[in-house]
């Protein structure tokens, strides 16, 4: 829709244009004049559905501007302004059809909400009652959709979306809370919203469902917003502890349902600080990552958790020393050690950890030697799970999965490759960038082609072919995550003369392309140095 402001002083018409966010009220254009002629002239131009006029103005006054714009389109509504409270306008503005008469000095929060009537009002003369329903819910999902997006910051249009579509009086002091379905990765969609749902009827029916609302989003999360009786920061204080025993309370409850969630409170603010306050409850519900499913915590003095890059043992010379000697039993006590290292710190986000624990994962594949085709398989999987399931995994979910790695490519290693085999494989980690056959590798070992071909697919899981495209896109990955060298280069690096063919094959095992896998890496410091030893 598209709206026209007519008035003669400058800084009330301004103020009205810039001072709403009226895009977040369906109004995609605004047009202003500065008198009742000008005025006339833009909505000959412009045909708005919503005119706001000044009752006196040079040239032509707001009644007669009324008239005018009657005449052309009836369907027109406009709305009167004024500083006098003078009965004949106000009468004269009834009889001319004007929707509204409202007087100087304006409210911007009754503006806004007479704005969103007109309007509505506009939309339910073009619709049966039955579609403008249909409307009024489609605008109350988008009104929540965009505040939980971050994407409405005006406090007036706040306060009157959720006065309006939740009836909760959001002026004054307001707290938050960010609460998350806890779920594994055998949890179907249809649990996680019956969770919701149950937890939904848990809090509207307590005292707590009283003080505040509900905003469920996403698939498995709910926003709380309550309203505080006071900003005195003892209240404040004591309704986060009071509130962090309810959660706790209801998650009881909720568990005796074979449900649990996770939550997060906020510090204390008003409506415009709702993003923020949004942000904060997420920031404490992030310390889920350590405390595992069930988390309750309130985001007292804790700082975000950091998104960067994690060296840890990858920039460890013992513990690279020690993955291609094979000795798996000390790697596996390290491991351990460094997960707890993490656990104590409670310093990186989820993302940061999970790029750690698949470059870990990554980096068996390229500095372990002698490793057996099914235990490939396994870190392919492992890695897999990690992908498949970002955003549930927990700090021991992630231990879990490392240890389980590297016990099982230990425990397959310890079945040893044969002889033949182990000279295979070394000859294949020294010149992987070459142009391999099966017929070169047959005639270094001793054997003939047809019985190499057989012999290495049933000791490694995969065919010769395969595993040395496997390496190469390995390595490949490693140089694009912890160097700077073009991709280009890299391709040529590991033995691909072709680019696009090279692309082709990343992509097609990782799943990303090159430049995907580039761009989403974190920043960090580059890895001296453009190659990587075999």
């Amino acid at each position: 829709m598209k709206l026209l402001i007519a008035d003669d002083d400058d800084q009330i018409r301004t103020g009205i244009e810039q001072g709403i966010d009226w895009h977040s009220l369906n109004i995609e254009q605004v047009i202003t004049a500065s008198n009742g002629i000008e005025a006339l002239q833009k909505f000959n131009e412009f045909f708005p559905e919503i005119v706001l006029t000044d009752v006196r103005m040079p040239g032509m006054d707001g009644l007669e501007l009324l008239r005018q714009i009657k005449q052309v389109r009836a369907q027109t509504k406009v709305i009167i302004l004024s500083g006098y409270n003078d009965f004949q306008y106000l009468k004269t503005a009834i009889q001319l059809d004007a929707v509204d008469y409202e007087m100087k000095p304006i409210r911007a929060r009754n503006l806004v909400a007479l704005i969103k009537k007109v309007r509505e009002n506009i939309v339910r003369e073009q619709m049966t009652e039955q579609e403008f329903h249909k409307y009024l819910e489609s605008y109350k999902r988008s009104f929540k959709g965009e505040l939980l997006a971050g994407r409405i910051t005006d406090r007036l249009i706040i306060l009157e979306g959720l006065q309006q579509y939740y009836n909760f009086d959001a002026t004054g002091s307001l707290l938050c809370a960010a609460i998350q379905i806890d779920r594994d990765a055998h949890t179907d969609a249809e649990s996680v919203q019956h969770a919701v749902h149950t937890f939904c009827q848990i809090f509207e029916k307590r005292e707590w469902g009283q003080k505040g609302i509900a905003l469920t989003y996403k698939k498995d999360s709910i926003v709380l917003l309550f309203k505080l009786e006071t900003p005195s920061y003892l209240y404040f204080t004591q309704t986060v502890n009071e509130l962090l025993n309810q959660l706790r309370g209801w998650n009881k409850q909720m568990q005796t349902q074979g449900f649990s969630f996770s939550a997060g409170v906020s510090g204390y603010g008003n409506a415009a600080d709702f993003a923020d306050m949004q942000r904060q409850a997420e920031q404490a519900l992030a310390l889920k990552l350590y405390e595992g499913r069930g988390s309750i915590q309130a985001r007292g003095d804790t700082a975000a958790l950091k998104d960067e890059t994690i060296g840890g043992l990858l920039e460890d010379e013992r513990f690279v020393s020690a993955l291609s000697q094979g000795d798996f039993s000390s790697l596996i006590d390290r491991i351990a050690a460094e997960f707890e290292r993490l656990r104590t710190g409670r310093e990186y986000s989820r993302n940061s950890i999970a790029a750690y624990v698949r470059s870990l994962l990554q980096f068996v594949l390229v500095a372990a030697r002698h490793i057996p085709g099914d235990a490939v398989e396994q870190i392919h999987a492992h890695i897999a799970i990690i992908d498949g399931n970002l955003d549930i995994l927990t700090l021991d979910d992630f231990r879990k999965i490392a240890l389980s790695t590297f016990e099982q490519v230990g425990l397959e290693r310890s079945k040893e490759l044969s002889p033949v085999m182990i000279r295979a494989e070394e000859f294949i980690r020294k010149h992987y960038t070459q142009d391999l056959t099966v017929e070169m590798l047959a005639e270094h070992v001793g054997k003939t082609p047809n019985y190499f071909s057989h012999r290495f697919k049933r000791e490694f899981g995969v065919s010769f072919k395969e595993y040395v495209t496997r390496l190469r896109i390995a390595k490949a990955k490693e140089l694009i995550l912890h160097t700077n060298d073009l991709l280009y280069e890299i391709s040529e690096q590991i033995g691909f003369a072709d680019y696009i063919y090279f692309t082709q094959v990343f992509k097609k095992i990782e799943g990303c392309s090159p430049a995907s896998l580039r761009k989403a890496k974190a920043p960090e410091k580059p890895v001296p140095g453009n190659s990587v030893s075999p």
